[in-house]
């Protein structure tokens, strides 16, 4: 049974606002870490041993938007719960829910389908990979601004196509319906009329955290 624990406040008013629309992250923290050889999002950094990978994705994001929904695996609970509470109380404005996945062996498709569909009355979602914690609260903000209901953004840096994608909310059903490995790329090809691209300068948004090497790589 798939159940949710959260982390969210009864009532929050954040001051993240974007031209009334209501514009958050789903957090694909669902993996297996297996080319790192432990759970990657609770490693730490080689200059900061008090900050994790996944903590550092939250802080930036919580920084930008108002709402954050993390998918993760039922072995992870405590300590992904215990990372929400940190960021949490250093962003209260910022509400941040985690949706339990005990299917994640199926692939980051189903593992978004689940979060997807624990969102309601959102304009737009970004769909953010938890290992990517370079990303700079100001270009989450710009996809933020940019997306609209009916479109999908793309950032780009130097040419090159990065993390994260923006949805709005005429797409969401189509990403729960998602399943596999594929995440959410089919629908950036299916609806390619309706995807925008946008230069960042930010090469945050190619640099993932694969290997133990790959937290030394940011250029």
């Amino acid at each position: 049974m798939n159940t949710a624990h959260r982390t969210e406040p009864n009532s929050i008013k954040s001051t993240h606002t974007y031209s009334g629309k209501r514009v958050g992250a789903l957090v694909l923290a669902a993996g297996f870490s297996r080319r790192f050889g432990a759970s990657k999002l609770l490693a730490k950094f080689p200059d900061n041993r008090q900050v994790s990978l996944l903590e550092q994705t939250l802080t930036n994001l919580s920084a930008a938007l108002p709402l954050i929904t993390v998918v993760y695996r039922p072995e992870l609970r405590e300590q992904f719960l215990a990372i929400g509470e940190r960021v949490q109380a250093k962003n209260p404005e910022t509400a941040i829910s985690f949706s339990e996945f005990d299917d994640a062996v199926s692939g980051m498709g189903a593992s978004l389908a689940h979060c997807a569909k624990s969102i309601t009355d959102w304009t737009a979602a970004l769909v953010c990979l938890a290992d990517m914690p370079y990303i700079l609260p100001s270009t989450y903000s710009l996809l933020a601004n940019t997306v609209t209901t009916d479109s999908i953004i793309a950032p780009y840096f130097n040419a090159v196509r990065g993390h994260p994608i923006a949805f709005g909310s005429a797409f969401f059903n189509e990403l729960r319906m998602l399943s596999g490995d594929a995440g959410a790329r089919s629908l950036l090809d299916k609806h390619s009329a309706k995807t925008l691209s946008l230069a960042v300068d930010d090469n945050g948004i190619l640099l993932d955290i694969d290997t133990r090497e790959d937290l030394n790589q940011r250029l």
